[in-house]
């Protein structure tokens, strides 16, 4: 049977109320996005528009989510107590991290398809041994059609603050997932590893091509590397957000060699095209037209005002058989 594993950045899902550990002013009524109960319902509904429109793909609802950018447990709770995502039954694992703004990663799963064994938040360790106050990683290992898996969710910094300045946690943060990801292969050998998350990094960047080893193709190599589907789509000029009027591939969902055929080598653009999922293997930027604002992600805040839209990244879908 065929599982769909999907990875969406929703954008600033915050609640209404001003939370005095973190900086989530900006998100409350009176902060300067003037972050309303009426708005916070627009964003939750949206968002169900987004899923109900996954739902129709082979599969329907994908068995496994990772999510960032998610404020609580309350906005994950509101999010999936919508009417059209009920029928996905989604459980969730979710820890709260140090974030400045509050905002954490999050893993929805379908548990008559996912049957969940243990959970755990990934501290990220600089080089000179000082642990990161910020997001943290999420792991989350169980069996997925009674085959075991470890699925990490990511959210690497940002480079708002300069490339150069903000690589060093980013690298920080590939270099944890792929020293864990070492341990969890100890601990449970033959076990499927599944990477995804906005690494604000794309494919070619040395945080994922070089110390975390995510290919741009496997054929021939170690059995313990990683490939990264996301690389083909890049150099095909997709993407999944825009930063100064370019698509960029930092969302990535990055798997383990041991999730490939033998043969599965470099795939070419048609086999990215949604028309020609094969029973091997597939991945998909996943837009529509209502996802999409002149011909870029349909976000809900334009600098401080309000456009009612979605998120500012599109979500990103692999299939597994």
């Amino acid at each position: 049977m065929a599982s769909t594993i999907m990875f969406y950045n929703l954008e600033n899902l915050y609640d209404t109320q001003n939370d005095p550990d973190v900086n989530d002013v900006d998100f409350t009524p009176t902060g300067i996005n003037r972050w309303t109960q009426k708005k916070y319902e627009c964003k939750l509904s949206n968002l169900a528009d987004v899923f109900a429109a996954v739902s129709s793909l082979p599969c329907g609802f994908p068995s496994i989510v990772g999510v960032s950018e998610v404020e609580n447990d309350r906005v994950l709770d509101d999010l999936l107590s919508q009417t059209r995502l009920r029928p996905a039954n989604y459980r969730y694992v979710h820890y709260d991290s140090k974030d400045a703004r509050g905002v954490d990663v999050a893993l929805f799963f379908r548990p008559d398809r996912f049957k969940l064994v243990g959970s755990e938040p990934l501290k990220l360790v600089l080089r000179s041994g000082r642990e990161y106050i910020g997001r943290d990683v999420l792991c989350v290992w169980g069996r997925l059609e009674d085959e075991m898996f470890c699925f990490y969710v990511c959210h690497f910094l940002s480079r708002r603050a300069g490339i150069s300045s903000s690589e060093g946690f980013r690298r920080a943060g590939a270099e944890t997932v792929r020293d864990h990801a070492a341990s969890m292969r100890r601990r449970f050998p033959g076990i499927k590893i599944v990477i995804m998350g906005d690494m604000n990094d794309t494919p070619s960047d040395a945080s994922l091509s070089e110390l975390l080893g995510a290919r741009e193709n496997i054929t021939g190599v170690e059995e313990n590397a990683y490939f990264n589907p996301m690389w083909a789509m890049m150099n095909h000029g997709l993407g999944t957000s825009v930063h100064n009027h370019n698509w960029t591939m930092f969302d990535n969902i990055i798997v383990s060699r041991n999730l490939l055929p033998a043969d599965a080598g470099y795939p070419d653009a048609k086999g990215l095209a949604l028309s020609k999922f094969d029973s091997k293997f597939w991945a998909h930027i996943f837009s529509r037209k209502f996802m999409l604002k002149k011909g870029k992600p349909f976000r809900s805040y334009e600098g401080n005002y309000f456009s009612g839209g979605y998120s500012d990244h599109l979500p990103i879908l692999i299939r597994l058989k």
